[in-house]
């Protein structure tokens, strides 16, 4: 597999991880806010199938988070080994944080599934877990994008200083990883926001850039974007 097949599965993944996410997004549609813990859990009880079918894709999504972060390194690191290694550690920790975080679903899935059934000092047990589940979830995932915007930054600071990509599609990298890092630590260092982000109007629009820049990125990469980048002697690099 040359660095050219490489960065084929870089565009694949790109666009394969958007995909599945909008998937698991259009399957789990209802926000997972703790300010409505008994409503939440309820949802989740009638809508067990797809809340679990939700979680099984976002398990792949991440999964394949951990596997693009390695392909960008392989594909990057001869324009720059300390941008490209920094970067796809923060992408790795990523993918491992929203991982974990789908036990942490798992589990909630169980707590909804007897909650509904439960009555008395059961029942305000079992919410006071839920809300706890709830929060764990949104603090975990916020922390998981954090680092993902990170790791975007990171990218798109190699491509705009390397030149590794069109010039204008690096530039859109670097703006959209801001507003993602501003909106992702925003979110961190104001827990109301965080709590809010799944309908937040203006944290919405602070990573609508960085989805269309990935879009591009990706399709870019899949068309075979390294063949007029990568004319160095380490391009022809092969693994077996």
């Amino acid at each position: 597999m040359t660095k050219i097949d490489i960065g084929r599965t870089c565009g694949f993944l790109f666009l394969f991880v958007l995909l599945t996410s909008a998937v698991s997004g259009g399957l789990w549609a209802t926000p997972l806010e703790p300010a409505d813990t008994a409503g939440v859990l309820t949802a989740i009880a009638d809508g067990a199938n797809q809340f679990r079918s939700s979680i099984v894709i976002d398990l792949i999504s991440h999964v394949c988070i951990i596997a693009l972060a390695g392909a960008l390194f392989l594909s990057f690191s001869s324009f720059s080994k300390s941008l490209a290694l920094i970067g796809t550690l923060w992408r790795v920790v990523e993918g491992v944080i929203l991982a974990i975080n789908e036990i942490v679903n798992s589990v909630l899935l169980v707590v909804a599934q007897e909650f509904v059934s439960a009555t008395g000092t059961e029942a305000v047990a079992l919410e006071t877990l839920g809300r706890t589940l709830l929060v764990t979830e949104q603090w975990s995932y916020g922390i998981g994008m954090a680092f993902f915007a990170l790791g975007s930054l990171l990218f798109g600071i190699l491509f705009v200083v390397k030149k590794a990509v069109p010039i204008a599609l690096a530039w859109l990298g670097v703006i959209a990883s801001l507003l993602a890092v501003a909106e992702t630590w925003l979110g961190l260092a104001l827990p109301t926001l965080l709590f809010g982000a799944s309908t937040n109007p203006l944290l919405i629009l602070l990573f609508l850039p960085i989805m269309i820049y990935e879009v591009l990125l990706g399709i870019w990469l899949l068309r075979g974007g390294l063949n007029s980048k990568q004319a160095r002697p380490d391009a022809v690099l092969t693994i077996d």
